[in-house]
């Protein structure tokens, strides 16, 4: 995987990564990896490289992760990450627990709240509306001056599909869920990260 990052920067590609991830995980792992350094972190929350960051909606979720580990103790259980989020809370679904289920009383709990809760299959996602890697995109298109027709999306989760809009061309992994690969415009023969190295492969050529 790192050999396909060197390339695809080496080829004038920009990797950018978009995850659901909080930021200093995020611009970590880019700084590490050959890439350009940009990220979108928190599902399109939070954009930046470095000490240049945009928080792409107001939204204080420290206020509010208390609040959703009292009403949802008995199916959601704190993420080490929470204390370093700005927008997007993540929650492991709790032992025991039925995902889908977590997932829809999470919803019926923080819905009358004005909140959004999405599932990444990692963990169950909590925000105000309008939080996407889509918007993420468009903040980090607006901060760099690129446009979207140069734009290659590559994920395999339902959180990407608001990016894969956006882009100009988007490639689903073969693991990704049947409403996401209906989104792209590529999927991989193969999954997970073969998968990405199969779409590395593709763009190279």
């Amino acid at each position: 995987v790192v050999a396909a990052l060197e390339a695809l920067e080496a080829a004038g590609f920009s990797v950018v990564l978009a995850s659901a991830n909080a930021y200093p995980v995020t611009y970590a792992l880019a700084a590490y990896l050959p890439t350009s350094g940009w990220v979108i972190s928190e599902n399109g929350g939070v954009v930046g490289r470095g000490g240049r960051v945009r928080v792409t909606v107001d939204f204080d979720a420290q206020r509010l992760r208390p609040v959703i580990l009292n009403r949802l103790s008995d199916v959601l259980e704190d993420s080490w990450q929470n204390p370093f989020r700005r927008v997007d809370l993540a929650f492991r679904v709790g032992e025991g627990a039925d995902p889908e289920a977590a997932v829809e009383r999470a919803r019926a709990v923080l819905g009358p709240l004005g909140l959004e809760v999405e599932y990444s299959v990692v963990a169950v996602h909590v925000h105000p509306p309008g939080v996407s890697k889509g918007r993420g995109l468009d903040a980090l298109l607006e901060m760099l001056g690129w446009e979207p027709d140069r734009v290659v999306a590559i994920g395999d989760s339902e959180v990407d599909i608001s990016m894969f809009r956006r882009a100009d061309v988007s490639i689903a992994l073969a693991n990704a869920s049947e409403k996401v690969k209906a989104e792209a415009s590529y999927v991989t023969r193969r999954p997970y990260g073969e998968g990405f190295l199969e779409a590395a492969e593709l763009l190279l050529r």
